[in-house]
Order: structure tokens, then C-alpha cells, then sequence
């Protein structure tokens, strides 16, 4: 196996995270059940997926 750079290692570690996010939002929205807290985290969560890219990373 070659040897990867840093840049790939945090990239590969960027893109799992924003996988596991996903797979848990799937999850969420499957759910027959949902808590209280369940529910608010996924609104939060689908709010920021729609959210500007801009206003999420407070670019001016």
C-alpha cells in the first residue's frame, strides 16, 4: 500500500464524517419512533444541510 499524504488523510477524514452525518440523519428520518430530542435534531440537522454554505461558515 502507498503512502498517503496528509491533505488525503483529512480529506478521506472529512468525507467519513460527513458520511456518519448522513447515515445518521437517514436514520433519523426512518425512525417510526422519534423522542422529543430526536426530532428536534433532526429539524436542526436538515436546516443546516439547506442552509447557504456562506451563512453556515459566517463568510462576509
Amino acid at each position: 500500500m502507498s503512502e498517503m499524504d496528509k491533505a488525503t488523510v483529512w480529506a478521506v477524514f472529512q468525507n467519513m464524517r460527513l458520511f456518519c452525518l448522513l447515515e445518521y440523519l437517514r436514520d433519523l428520518d426512518q425512525a417510526l419512533v422519534r423522542s422529543r430530542s430526536d426530532e428536534q435534531i433532526r429539524q436542526y440537522l436538515h436546516e443546516l444541510l439547506d442552509a447557504d454554505p456562506a451563512i453556515v461558515l459566517d463568510y462576509q
